[in-house]
């Protein structure tokens, strides 16, 4: 059993190798297993095809960064208005340095993620993310459109909000190596825009 997962392991490893040097369309998982040091018919073993090889290096990551934004959202849905505001204005410092630590403590995985997965049924990855954004705070948003005489959602900012939000992480981990420099640069991100979310998204009823 200890055996197995050594060589599931050293697979893998191979494999984020030559995903990085090649990308998933080039990488050769003849070389992958050579490079771990097992036969194709073992590599077979553990996983499925090449996609499953690279699944199993940014499936989980990318999983539990969506289920730490998923249970965000569920958590400002329960909000009363009136919190919300004050969520807005200064709630979002330790949901960004969370998800940064999670970005930099996967950063292997989640650079094959950003500029090796085509061909792979994850290289629709960041719109998928942009699209849970979008949608979660559309539904937020209306609903407090609703409560506020004579405003209503403006679906272009919010959906270009939502791009800005994943691009400055995307900016980041891509530009910035250090861990603890990024947190503080994205507190100073996200306080820019957050700030501008309720003037841009919630705007006034045109008659």
């Amino acid at each position: 059993m200890g055996e197995d997962k050594e060589t599931k392991e050293r697979l893998i490893e191979s494999a984020k190798a030559e995903f990085t040097e090649k990308g998933y369309m080039k990488a050769s998982l003849r070389k992958i297993c050579a490079d771990a040091g097992v036969t194709t018919g073992a590599l077979y073993f553990f996983f499925t095809d090449k996609e499953d090889l690279f699944a199993a290096i940014v499936g989980k990551p990318l999983d539990e960064l969506k289920n730490m934004l998923l249970g965000h959202f569920a958590m400002e849905k329960e909000m009363p208005l009136s919190e919300i505001y004050e969520h807005i204005d200064g709630g979002h410092d330790e949901l960004s340095a969370a998800l940064m630590h999670h970005l930099y403590a996967n950063y292997d995985a989640f650079m094959l993620l950003l500029t090796k997965a085509q061909g792979t049924r994850f290289e629709g990855a960041v719109d998928q993310m942009v699209d849970m954004i979008e949608i979660t705070y559309r539904a937020l948003y209306e609903n407090m459109a609703r409560k506020i005489p004579n405003k209503q959602v403006n679906p272009y900012m919010l959906h270009w909000l939502s791009h800005m939000i994943i691009d400055a992480f995307i900016h980041l981990i891509t530009h910035e190596r250090d861990e603890s420099r990024a947190v503080v640069i994205m507190s100073r991100i996200m306080n820019f825009l957050v700030g501008g979310w309720m003037d841009l998204v919630l705007e006034d009823k045109e008659y």
